[in-house]
């Protein structure tokens, strides 16, 4: 009987040791405030559920986003610097452009140079810049300006002459911008968020865009 009262008295101790109500139950009350405070933080939220859709559906995400690119380029282009009466179909022409082309043509060329050539070192980096200036961005401007053009129903000689004549200042244009950008792209940011990161970057560059796709082809 005495080593059963003994034992008992053990038991308080055994809280300490065994952790399950005593140091245990710390790091969960702990652990739960943590939980909270992401819950609670809607930026941190929003932010952990496009990663958990961006895992599930990598595609219609990256397509999602370039959408958003392209329309914020659009209305910025369309408010703040032609300050003109707003042309919604315009809008339409780039943000579909964003989410049908971009963003899908996107997650499949970043995915496949990423495969080809891995790594953040100098050489890598720069040969995938290289490769993404002179060969995939004059293949971009061809996608962007014969999908908007297309578009403005204006005929197949339309979007001929419309492509030729803005192509060059397309391609130059992104000369300016991209190299560094996607020096950091490649060096820094994880493959499964460069979409993410181009469309952040492009905001300013679709303002561009969306000025030369919208000048008259005799004009160009």
């Amino acid at each position: 009987v005495r080593r059963s009262s003994t034992i008992k008295g053990c038991s308080p101790g055994d809280g300490s040791v065994g952790g399950g109500s005593g140091v245990g139950g710390g790091n969960g009350a702990q652990m739960s405030a943590g939980g909270d405070d992401d819950e609670s933080n809607p930026f941190a939220s929003a932010w952990k559920k496009y990663n958990e859709l961006l895992d599930d559906k990598p595609l219609l995400m990256k397509a999602f986003t370039s959408f958003l690119g392209f329309a914020i380029g659009d209305i910025l282009a369309q408010i703040f610097i032609q300050k003109q009466d707003f042309d919604w179909y315009r809008l339409f022409r780039l943000a579909s452009f964003g989410f049908l082309v971009h963003g899908t043509s996107s997650h499949w060329f970043y995915g496949m140079l990423d495969s080809a050539i891995p790594g953040k070192g100098a050489q890598p980096v720069f040969t995938k810049v290289f490769i993404d200036q002179v060969l995939w961005n004059p293949i971009f401007g061809i996608m962007f300006f014969s999908y908007v053009a297309c578009l403005e129903w204006k005929g197949l000689q339309y979007v001929i002459d419309k492509t030729r004549n803005e192509l060059l200042t397309q391609v130059t244009g992104s000369w300016k911008v991209w190299p560094l950008a996607h020096a950091i792209n490649f060096r820094f940011i994880p493959s499964s968020q460069r979409v993410l990161y181009i469309n952040s970057i492009q905001i300013g560059y679709n303002c561009f865009l969306s000025l030369i796709s919208n000048r008259d082809a005799e004009a160009a």
